[in-house]
């Protein structure tokens, strides 16, 4: 089997997050689909969408079934780590895998190793988008219990980078505390930080969140802090530390919290760090030092289905994000078939021939669109483009 066209559709039109999606095709006729990490991997859509081209030139006549070998291949060059090669790299394994799927019957978690469980817990994300007041946010909480979820992430922190304001802090505080009074004591919580303060700041606001029980404190830190700030953090506190998907990009940067022990919870995101087989070579390192894994989802729905095949075969899983219900428009599910969903806070793990995954390249091209320079979903500018959409129907 060999492969003849790769090509990457750029996905963005009213996407809180732009999307990339990619596509293997063998000379036999066999496609495979994948997604390409979007705002954290390169803001530039069609920059990726070149990129893919120098993917189709080198891998051309490349056996697809032979995954590692372009991992390899892919990874041991001088410019291999880079972020946007990374994220090209993911995406087309990915579809390496669905295309190895295709052709056995199989699922992927079967080409993985094997599923584990069939059903996975899963947390709500994006549900707050708009809401202000505590009250508001308590609401808004309800709801996605409501829904059937037992667990929530959310980031209470507006947009405070390095410190927070002391009436800033009282607000997000005063958010957690009304959702724990909403909800009572039984659902999880997990406090994003979205990688911006100090350890000394981290410290401060992290001692105040362990009357409220969180689950995790995410990315309580700016990432280029490396791991021996996060451990300072994590050994300061009483509530465990996970890391988010710009402190750690690949198994190497992986390694170095794993091995000083710097986090409770790993986040790596199969989009972005080199494909499922990265993911699982971390989860692995992670495993052997008692470190869960939380596999990072904020794409689309190929990147979303893609994890959970991963997510089955994984001893250490804890938890999968989902953004499945809040943050993706009526066109989405025209473009892209989605196996997946969430019911009760559950997914079922499927079980069709590769990803399971349907993509009409066609429709995907009436929605190409580059996202803003800037696209910093911090800015009010991108909340009053981008945070108005309802956060639950």
């Amino acid at each position: 089997m060999e492969i003849r066209d790769i090509a990457a559709y750029p996905l963005q039109d009213d996407l809180w997050n732009p999307w990339c999606i990619v596509t293997v095709e063998t000379a036999d006729g066999l496609r495979g689909v994948g997604e390409a990490g979007g705002l954290w991997a390169n803001t530039d859509l069609y920059a990726k969408v070149e990129y893919a081209e120098k993917f189709d030139e080198w891998f051309a006549g490349m056996d697809p079934l032979n995954v590692e070998s372009l991992r390899v291949k892919a990874q041991e060059t001088a410019w291999g780590q880079s972020r946007i090669s990374q994220a090209l790299l993911s995406g087309i394994e990915m579809a390496c895998w669905d295309i190895a799927g295709k052709h056995y019957g199989e699922p992927v978690h079967a080409m993985l190793g094997g599923a584990i469980r069939t059903e996975l817990p899963a947390y709500a994300n994006g549900w707050y988008d708009g809401l202000e007041t505590p009250q508001e946010w308590a609401e808004g909480a309800a709801e996605v219990v409501d829904r059937g979820y037992d667990a929530l992430k959310f980031d209470p922190y507006e947009d405070s980078v390095r410190d927070i304001e002391n009436d800033e802090m009282q607000l997000a505080l005063d958010r957690i505390a009304a959702i724990r009074e909403e909800v009572g004591e039984e659902p999880s919580l997990m406090i994003e930080g979205h990688a911006r303060l100090t350890p000394g700041e981290a410290i401060k606001i992290g001692s105040r969140l362990e009357e409220y029980n969180p689950t995790w404190f995410e990315a309580p830190i700016q990432a280029h802090q490396g791991p021996a700030a996060f451990r300072e953090v994590r050994e300061a506190l009483s509530i465990p530390i996970s890391d988010d998907l710009a402190s750690i990009e690949n198994k190497f940067e992986a390694f170095e919290f794993i091995s000083e022990r710097a986090i409770d919870v790993i986040q790596p995101d199969a989009a972005n760090a080199g494909g499922l087989r990265e993911v699982q070579y971390i989860a692995q390192m992670a495993d052997a030092a008692s470190i869960s894994i939380a596999p990072h989802a904020a794409g689309g729905p190929v990147g979303m289905t893609a994890t959970v095949h991963l997510d089955a075969v994984l001893p250490n899983f804890k938890i999968q994000e989902g953004f499945n219900e809040f943050t993706r428009p009526d066109w989405v599910s025209d473009v892209i078939r989605d196996p997946i969903s969430i019911e009760d806070g559950t997914i079922t793990v499927p079980d069709e021939p590769g990803l399971g995954i349907e993509f009409d390249a066609d429709l995907a091209e009436e929605h190409d669109c580059n996202p803003m320079p800037d696209h910093n979903f911090l800015s009010s500018e991108f909340k009053d483009t981008y945070g108005s959409q309802e956060h639950a129907e």
